[in-house]
Protein backbone atom coordinates (compact mmCIF):
# COMPACT_ATOMS: atom_id res chain seq x y z
CA UNK A 1 0.00 0.00 0.00
CA UNK A 2 1.79 3.23 -1.20
CA UNK A 3 2.11 5.79 1.95
CA UNK A 4 -0.21 8.71 2.87
CA UNK A 5 0.90 12.09 1.49
CA UNK A 6 0.37 15.05 -0.86
CA UNK A 7 1.85 16.21 -3.59
CA UNK A 8 1.97 19.94 -4.30
CA UNK A 9 1.94 20.75 -7.99
CA UNK A 10 5.36 22.21 -8.49
CA UNK A 11 5.78 25.30 -11.14
CA UNK A 12 3.03 27.40 -12.57
CA UNK A 13 -0.38 25.99 -11.61
CA UNK A 14 -3.76 27.21 -12.80
CA UNK A 15 -5.71 29.29 -11.42
CA UNK A 16 -9.48 28.93 -10.06
CA UNK A 17 -12.07 28.55 -12.30
CA UNK A 18 -14.89 30.69 -12.29
CA UNK A 19 -17.40 30.00 -9.32
CA UNK A 20 -19.88 27.64 -10.38
CA UNK A 21 -18.20 26.20 -13.41
CA UNK A 22 -19.44 22.78 -13.81
CA UNK A 23 -16.00 20.64 -13.14
CA UNK A 24 -17.46 17.01 -13.12
CA UNK A 25 -20.76 15.57 -14.95
CA UNK A 26 -24.10 16.73 -13.55
CA UNK A 27 -24.33 13.16 -12.61
CA UNK A 28 -21.54 12.73 -10.16
CA UNK A 29 -22.29 14.55 -6.44
CA UNK A 30 -19.98 17.76 -6.09
CA UNK A 31 -18.43 19.17 -3.19
CA UNK A 32 -19.31 22.89 -4.23
CA UNK A 33 -21.87 25.60 -2.87
CA UNK A 34 -25.01 25.17 -4.34
CA UNK A 35 -26.46 28.54 -4.44
CA UNK A 36 -30.09 28.57 -5.80
CA UNK A 37 -32.03 31.90 -3.24
CA UNK A 38 -36.25 30.75 -2.99
CA UNK A 39 -38.96 33.71 -4.21
CA UNK A 40 -41.61 32.36 -1.90
CA UNK A 41 -42.27 30.91 1.58
CA UNK A 42 -40.14 30.93 4.78
CA UNK A 43 -37.14 30.13 2.62
CA UNK A 44 -37.71 33.97 0.81
CA UNK A 45 -38.48 35.74 4.15
CA UNK A 46 -34.96 34.10 5.68
CA UNK A 47 -33.24 35.99 2.97
CA UNK A 48 -34.93 38.81 4.04
CA UNK A 49 -34.30 39.33 7.79
CA UNK A 50 -30.27 37.93 6.92
CA UNK A 51 -29.76 40.33 4.01
CA UNK A 52 -26.26 39.50 2.40
CA UNK A 53 -26.81 35.92 2.87
CA UNK A 54 -26.66 33.03 0.45
CA UNK A 55 -29.53 30.18 0.19
CA UNK A 56 -27.74 26.82 -0.07
CA UNK A 57 -28.98 23.42 -1.67
CA UNK A 58 -26.55 21.64 -0.22
CA UNK A 59 -26.96 22.88 3.31
CA UNK A 60 -30.78 22.57 2.74
CA UNK A 61 -30.57 19.05 2.26
CA UNK A 62 -28.71 18.52 4.87
CA UNK A 63 -30.91 20.12 7.29
CA UNK A 64 -33.79 17.86 5.65
CA UNK A 65 -31.77 14.90 6.24
CA UNK A 66 -31.52 15.72 10.30
CA UNK A 67 -35.15 16.74 10.12
CA UNK A 68 -36.80 13.35 9.28
CA UNK A 69 -34.29 12.04 11.96
CA UNK A 70 -35.41 13.87 15.36
CA UNK A 71 -38.01 10.98 16.04
CA UNK A 72 -37.92 12.17 19.79
CA UNK A 73 -38.70 15.11 20.97
CA UNK A 74 -35.77 17.37 22.37
CA UNK A 75 -33.57 15.08 19.97
CA UNK A 76 -29.86 16.33 20.09
CA UNK A 77 -28.14 16.82 16.74
CA UNK A 78 -24.81 15.09 17.17
CA UNK A 79 -21.24 15.91 15.69
CA UNK A 80 -21.17 12.76 13.63
CA UNK A 81 -24.93 13.33 12.47
CA UNK A 82 -23.73 16.78 11.19
CA UNK A 83 -20.64 15.56 9.53
CA UNK A 84 -22.27 12.83 7.84
CA UNK A 85 -25.43 14.91 6.63
CA UNK A 86 -22.97 17.86 5.35
CA UNK A 87 -20.64 15.21 3.39
CA UNK A 88 -23.14 13.50 1.68
CA UNK A 89 -24.59 17.16 0.59
CA UNK A 90 -21.27 17.70 -0.63
CA UNK A 91 -21.82 20.98 1.09
CA UNK A 92 -17.87 22.48 2.18
CA UNK A 93 -18.09 24.94 4.65
CA UNK A 94 -18.39 24.72 8.33
CA UNK A 95 -21.82 24.32 9.08
CA UNK A 96 -24.22 24.85 12.21
CA UNK A 97 -27.82 24.08 12.84
CA UNK A 98 -30.23 25.19 15.16
CA UNK A 99 -33.10 23.66 16.71
CA UNK A 100 -36.94 24.96 17.54
CA UNK A 101 -40.47 23.33 17.88
CA UNK A 102 -43.25 25.99 17.89
CA UNK A 103 -47.08 26.01 16.46
CA UNK A 104 -45.84 27.09 12.57
CA UNK A 105 -44.86 30.63 13.06
CA UNK A 106 -41.39 32.12 11.24
CA UNK A 107 -38.52 30.93 13.60
CA UNK A 108 -37.45 33.91 14.47
CA UNK A 109 -35.05 32.40 17.46
CA UNK A 110 -32.91 30.64 15.02
CA UNK A 111 -32.60 33.80 12.81
CA UNK A 112 -30.15 35.34 16.16
CA UNK A 113 -29.07 32.28 16.67
CA UNK A 114 -27.08 32.91 13.33
CA UNK A 115 -26.64 36.39 13.80
CA UNK A 116 -25.40 35.96 17.23
CA UNK A 117 -22.77 33.18 16.18
CA UNK A 118 -21.19 35.28 13.13
CA UNK A 119 -22.62 38.96 13.69
CA UNK A 120 -25.45 40.56 11.97
CA UNK A 121 -23.86 41.03 8.52
CA UNK A 122 -21.69 37.97 8.41
CA UNK A 123 -21.98 36.29 5.02
CA UNK A 124 -23.98 33.35 5.78
CA UNK A 125 -24.73 30.65 3.57
CA UNK A 126 -28.31 29.42 5.02
CA UNK A 127 -31.19 26.79 4.26
CA UNK A 128 -34.08 26.40 6.55
CA UNK A 129 -35.90 23.13 6.53
CA UNK A 130 -39.56 22.17 8.63
CA UNK A 131 -41.26 19.28 9.47
CA UNK A 132 -44.82 19.13 10.71
CA UNK A 133 -45.98 16.53 13.46
CA UNK A 134 -48.98 14.85 13.79
CA UNK A 135 -50.12 17.07 16.53
CA UNK A 136 -49.75 19.94 14.33
CA UNK A 137 -45.97 20.66 16.20
CA UNK A 138 -43.44 21.93 13.47
CA UNK A 139 -40.09 21.08 13.66
CA UNK A 140 -37.93 23.70 12.49
CA UNK A 141 -33.59 23.40 11.83
CA UNK A 142 -31.85 26.15 10.58
CA UNK A 143 -28.57 25.34 8.91
CA UNK A 144 -25.74 28.08 8.86
CA UNK A 145 -22.43 28.58 7.60
CA UNK A 146 -20.03 31.41 7.85
CA UNK A 147 -19.22 32.48 4.02
CA UNK A 148 -15.65 33.26 3.68
CA UNK A 149 -14.55 32.54 -0.04
CA UNK A 150 -15.25 30.38 -3.12
CA UNK A 151 -14.45 27.03 -3.40
CA UNK A 152 -13.90 25.33 -7.08
CA UNK A 153 -16.46 21.92 -7.79
CA UNK A 154 -14.57 18.60 -7.35
CA UNK A 155 -16.16 15.04 -6.80
CA UNK A 156 -17.22 14.02 -3.55
CA UNK A 157 -16.61 10.61 -4.55
CA UNK A 158 -13.24 9.15 -5.87
CA UNK A 159 -11.56 6.29 -7.14
CA UNK A 160 -8.66 4.52 -4.89
CA UNK A 161 -4.83 6.82 -5.88
CA UNK A 162 -6.97 10.05 -7.47
CA UNK A 163 -5.62 13.08 -7.44
CA UNK A 164 -7.75 15.75 -6.36
CA UNK A 165 -7.62 19.63 -7.57
CA UNK A 166 -8.49 21.25 -4.29
CA UNK A 167 -8.54 25.31 -5.35
CA UNK A 168 -10.25 28.12 -3.31
CA UNK A 169 -10.38 31.81 -3.48
CA UNK A 170 -10.90 34.01 0.22
CA UNK A 171 -10.38 37.89 -0.35
CA UNK A 172 -7.42 38.93 1.60
CA UNK A 173 -6.14 35.53 2.35
CA UNK A 174 -2.33 35.42 2.50
CA UNK A 175 -1.31 32.55 4.97
CA UNK A 176 -3.65 29.13 3.95
CA UNK A 177 -2.49 25.54 5.27
CA UNK A 178 -4.74 22.65 3.78
CA UNK A 179 -5.02 19.94 6.27
CA UNK A 180 -5.94 16.30 5.21
CA UNK A 181 -7.02 13.51 7.61
CA UNK A 182 -7.05 10.13 6.68
CA UNK A 183 -9.76 7.23 7.54
CA UNK A 184 -6.68 5.52 9.93
CA UNK A 185 -5.61 8.84 11.58
CA UNK A 186 -2.91 10.53 10.21
CA UNK A 187 -2.75 13.98 9.44
CA UNK A 188 -0.80 15.97 7.11
CA UNK A 189 -0.95 19.61 7.01
CA UNK A 190 0.65 21.74 4.10
CA UNK A 191 0.92 25.29 2.98
CA UNK A 192 -1.65 26.24 0.50
CA UNK A 193 -1.83 28.65 -1.72
CA UNK A 194 -4.84 31.29 -2.14
CA UNK A 195 -6.70 31.32 -6.03
CA UNK A 196 -3.93 28.29 -7.29
CA UNK A 197 -4.70 24.83 -8.39
CA UNK A 198 -3.55 22.20 -6.02
CA UNK A 199 -2.92 18.41 -6.87
CA UNK A 200 -4.11 16.50 -3.65
CA UNK A 201 -2.50 12.87 -4.08
CA UNK A 202 -3.63 11.59 -0.57
CA UNK A 203 -5.55 9.03 -1.42
CA UNK A 204 -4.31 5.51 -0.97
CA UNK A 205 -6.88 4.11 1.79
CA UNK A 206 -10.24 3.73 0.59
CA UNK A 207 -12.81 5.50 3.54
CA UNK A 208 -13.93 9.12 4.23
CA UNK A 209 -11.40 11.76 4.14
CA UNK A 210 -12.04 14.77 5.65
CA UNK A 211 -9.82 18.19 4.49
CA UNK A 212 -10.20 21.51 6.20
CA UNK A 213 -8.49 24.62 4.55
CA UNK A 214 -7.42 26.71 7.60
CA UNK A 215 -6.28 30.30 7.26
CA UNK A 216 -3.53 32.23 9.95
CA UNK A 217 -5.82 35.48 11.27
CA UNK A 218 -4.98 37.42 14.10
CA UNK A 219 -4.95 36.13 17.42
CA UNK A 220 -5.38 32.61 15.77
CA UNK A 221 -6.36 30.39 13.07
CA UNK A 222 -10.00 30.28 11.29
CA UNK A 223 -11.66 27.08 9.24
CA UNK A 224 -12.30 28.37 5.70
CA UNK A 225 -13.48 25.28 4.15
CA UNK A 226 -14.52 21.87 5.72
CA UNK A 227 -15.13 19.30 3.45
CA UNK A 228 -15.14 14.87 3.16
CA UNK A 229 -14.48 12.81 0.22
CA UNK A 230 -14.84 9.39 -0.39
CA UNK A 231 -12.64 6.96 -1.38
CA UNK A 232 -13.85 3.32 -2.91
CA UNK A 233 -16.86 3.52 -0.75
CA UNK A 234 -20.11 5.44 -0.77
CA UNK A 235 -20.85 8.08 2.09
CA UNK A 236 -22.04 6.79 5.18
CA UNK A 237 -26.07 5.96 6.19
CA UNK A 238 -27.54 8.70 7.74
CA UNK A 239 -26.99 8.94 12.23
CA UNK A 240 -29.66 8.51 14.23
CA UNK A 241 -30.25 11.49 16.75
CA UNK A 242 -29.55 10.62 19.91
CA UNK A 243 -32.14 11.70 22.45
CA UNK A 244 -32.61 14.50 24.98
CA UNK A 245 -29.81 16.08 26.23
CA UNK A 246 -28.66 14.94 29.91
CA UNK A 247 -26.68 17.21 32.70
CA UNK A 248 -23.05 15.62 32.21
CA UNK A 249 -20.90 15.03 35.19
CA UNK A 250 -17.87 17.50 34.69
CA UNK A 251 -15.56 14.80 37.01
CA UNK A 252 -16.74 11.96 35.09
CA UNK A 253 -16.60 13.93 31.79
CA UNK A 254 -12.67 14.29 32.59
CA UNK A 255 -12.17 10.68 32.86
CA UNK A 256 -13.81 9.57 29.86
CA UNK A 257 -11.86 12.13 27.37
CA UNK A 258 -8.64 10.86 29.27
CA UNK A 259 -9.68 7.32 28.18
CA UNK A 260 -11.18 8.63 24.45
CA UNK A 261 -7.76 10.18 24.06
CA UNK A 262 -6.26 7.36 24.95
CA UNK A 263 -8.08 5.13 22.40
CA UNK A 264 -7.44 7.10 20.00
CA UNK A 265 -3.48 7.44 20.23
CA UNK A 266 -3.58 3.52 20.32
CA UNK A 267 -5.31 2.80 17.67
CA UNK A 268 -2.91 5.35 15.25
CA UNK A 269 -0.05 3.63 17.21
CA UNK A 270 1.35 6.43 19.19
CA UNK A 271 2.55 6.34 22.40
CA UNK A 272 0.38 7.16 25.44
CA UNK A 273 0.60 10.35 27.01
CA UNK A 274 1.07 10.96 31.02
CA UNK A 275 -1.39 12.97 32.70
CA UNK A 276 -0.08 16.53 33.99
CA UNK A 277 -1.95 17.30 36.97
CA UNK A 278 0.11 20.41 37.18
CA UNK A 279 -1.94 21.91 34.46
CA UNK A 280 -5.19 20.40 35.15
CA UNK A 281 -6.41 23.50 37.71
CA UNK A 282 -5.53 26.12 34.47
CA UNK A 283 -7.55 23.58 32.09
CA UNK A 284 -10.38 23.77 34.53
CA UNK A 285 -10.26 27.55 34.82
CA UNK A 286 -9.83 28.14 31.16
CA UNK A 287 -13.03 25.66 30.72
CA UNK A 288 -15.10 28.04 33.59
CA UNK A 289 -14.16 31.28 32.21
CA UNK A 290 -15.30 30.06 28.38
CA UNK A 291 -18.46 28.07 30.19
CA UNK A 292 -19.50 31.74 32.32
CA UNK A 293 -18.51 33.99 28.78
CA UNK A 294 -20.62 31.31 26.93
CA UNK A 295 -17.40 31.67 24.21
CA UNK A 296 -14.91 28.91 22.78
CA UNK A 297 -11.88 30.60 22.50
CA UNK A 298 -8.04 30.52 23.62
CA UNK A 299 -8.28 33.70 25.20
CA UNK A 300 -11.01 35.87 26.24
CA UNK A 301 -10.57 38.86 26.49
CA UNK A 302 -10.49 40.99 29.84
CA UNK A 303 -10.95 37.63 31.52
CA UNK A 304 -7.54 35.50 30.15
CA UNK A 305 -4.86 35.50 27.74
CA UNK A 306 -4.91 31.56 27.85
CA UNK A 307 -3.97 28.52 29.41
CA UNK A 308 -0.29 28.64 27.57
CA UNK A 309 0.07 32.38 28.93
CA UNK A 310 -1.35 31.39 32.35
CA UNK A 311 1.30 28.40 32.06
CA UNK A 312 4.49 30.83 31.53
CA UNK A 313 3.35 33.54 34.41
CA UNK A 314 3.21 31.05 36.81
CA UNK A 315 5.77 28.50 36.89
CA UNK A 316 6.98 26.59 33.36
CA UNK A 317 7.65 28.38 30.42
CA UNK A 318 9.29 25.59 28.16
CA UNK A 319 5.88 24.22 27.42
CA UNK A 320 4.89 23.74 23.83
CA UNK A 321 1.34 23.72 24.27
CA UNK A 322 -1.41 21.73 21.20
CA UNK A 323 -4.80 23.45 22.72
CA UNK A 324 -8.02 22.28 21.22
CA UNK A 325 -11.62 23.44 22.93
CA UNK A 326 -14.88 22.40 22.28
CA UNK A 327 -18.48 22.94 23.56
CA UNK A 328 -20.87 19.86 23.48
CA UNK A 329 -23.34 18.64 25.21
CA UNK A 330 -21.47 15.92 26.33
CA UNK A 331 -18.01 13.90 26.36
CA UNK A 332 -18.55 11.87 23.56
CA UNK A 333 -20.01 14.76 21.79
CA UNK A 334 -17.38 17.11 22.75
CA UNK A 335 -14.24 14.50 21.72
CA UNK A 336 -16.18 13.51 18.60
CA UNK A 337 -16.16 17.55 17.49
CA UNK A 338 -12.47 17.62 17.92
CA UNK A 339 -11.94 14.12 16.15
CA UNK A 340 -13.92 15.46 13.04
CA UNK A 341 -11.88 18.47 12.65
CA UNK A 342 -8.06 17.62 10.93
CA UNK A 343 -6.93 20.08 12.47
CA UNK A 344 -7.77 19.43 16.23
CA UNK A 345 -7.20 15.66 15.21
CA UNK A 346 -3.32 16.84 14.48
CA UNK A 347 -2.96 18.36 18.21
CA UNK A 348 -4.89 14.71 19.72
CA UNK A 349 -2.28 13.02 18.01
CA UNK A 350 0.85 15.48 18.47
CA UNK A 351 3.53 12.57 17.98
CA UNK A 352 6.51 14.43 19.59
CA UNK A 353 3.94 15.27 22.54
CA UNK A 354 4.36 13.11 26.00
CA UNK A 355 1.85 14.68 28.53
CA UNK A 356 -2.00 15.92 28.59
CA UNK A 357 -3.89 17.49 30.99
CA UNK A 358 -8.07 17.91 30.40
CA UNK A 359 -9.95 20.58 32.39
CA UNK A 360 -14.53 20.54 31.94
CA UNK A 361 -17.12 22.67 33.38
CA UNK A 362 -21.01 23.23 32.88
CA UNK A 363 -22.51 26.50 31.93
CA UNK A 364 -24.52 28.10 33.98
CA UNK A 365 -28.23 27.58 32.30
CA UNK A 366 -31.92 27.39 33.89
CA UNK A 367 -33.64 27.53 30.78
CA UNK A 368 -31.99 24.38 28.56
CA UNK A 369 -29.45 21.97 29.08
CA UNK A 370 -25.78 23.22 29.95
CA UNK A 371 -23.07 22.15 27.78
CA UNK A 372 -19.70 21.02 28.59
CA UNK A 373 -17.27 23.09 27.73
CA UNK A 374 -13.65 21.04 27.43
CA UNK A 375 -10.03 21.90 27.59
CA UNK A 376 -7.45 19.81 25.98
CA UNK A 377 -3.68 20.61 26.39
CA UNK A 378 -1.63 18.27 24.66
CA UNK A 379 2.09 18.92 25.88
CA UNK A 380 5.44 18.89 24.51
CA UNK A 381 8.65 20.07 26.52
CA UNK A 382 11.31 20.23 24.22
CA UNK A 383 13.90 20.25 27.40
CA UNK A 384 11.87 17.63 29.34
CA UNK A 385 8.89 17.97 31.76
CA UNK A 386 9.70 20.09 34.68
CA UNK A 387 10.46 17.61 37.93
CA UNK A 388 9.72 18.63 40.94
CA UNK A 389 11.68 20.10 43.60
CA UNK A 390 12.95 18.48 46.60
CA UNK A 391 11.90 19.70 49.73
CA UNK A 392 15.33 20.07 52.21
CA UNK A 393 15.20 17.88 55.46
Amino acid sequence: MRPNWILLAAGLAPACLPHGHPRVGPEVVEVRYRWSPPTTGSGARLLEVLPGSHWDQGLLAAARELAAGFDTPGSRISPRALAAATARAGFPGDARFAVIENEGAFPDPLVRSAKEAFGAKAALDVGLASRVSSDGTTLWILGFSPHYGEIDPMPRDLGLDAVLPVCVDVPGAADLSLVVASPEGPVRSFPFANRVTRQVDAFHVPGGHRLEVVEAVPGGARVDFVFEVFVEVGPPPPEPLPGPARTPDPTKATEALYRALEERRSTARLPSLVRFPAFEPLAREHSALMAAAGIVDHALPSLTEGVAARARAAFHPGARHHEDLAAAFSAEDAADLVWLSPGHRANLLCEPCTHVAIGTALEPSTDAPPRLFVTWEILEFPEGPPRPVARPR
